[in-house]
């Protein structure tokens, strides 16, 4: 067997124009798709963290609590996402907020000091 003409070969192959191409746009198009898939998620988080700390800010002068303030963080999610992205967010984008938001909101719970009884 000869390796030689065999990677010769092999380089003749996908260096032709007509090879080149294709993998140059299937290279460049995992890029995109890679970018925007971080941008969305990068988005997401970034929302999330900013509306989660506003309404904990809020709340109590808008006079809501409980699962009002999820829904709250609903309705600002997404009017916030689709100035961002300019779409609204999907099912899953909506779920992966809420879920980012319930944790934010229970890790910052955690993080109180317990009042010891009186």
């Amino acid at each position: 067997m000869n390796w030689g003409a065999w990677l010769k070969f092999i380089v003749q192959v996908l260096t032709n124009e007509a090879v080149m191409e294709p993998i140059i746009a299937v290279v460049l198009g995992y890029g995109v798709n890679a970018y925007t898939k971080n941008r969305r998620y990068r988005i997401i988080m970034d929302l999330t963290a900013d509306i989660v700390d506003y309404i904990e800010e809020h709340y109590k002068e808008w006079g809501i609590k409980g699962s009002a303030k999820m829904d709250k963080f609903m309705e600002i999610f997404v009017k916030e996402y689709k100035k961002q992205m300019g779409r609204k967010p999907k099912q899953i984008e909506l779920e992966s907020a809420r879920i980012r938001a319930e944790a934010l909101v229970q890790r910052a719970r955690r993080s109180m000091p317990v009042k010891p009884p009186k």
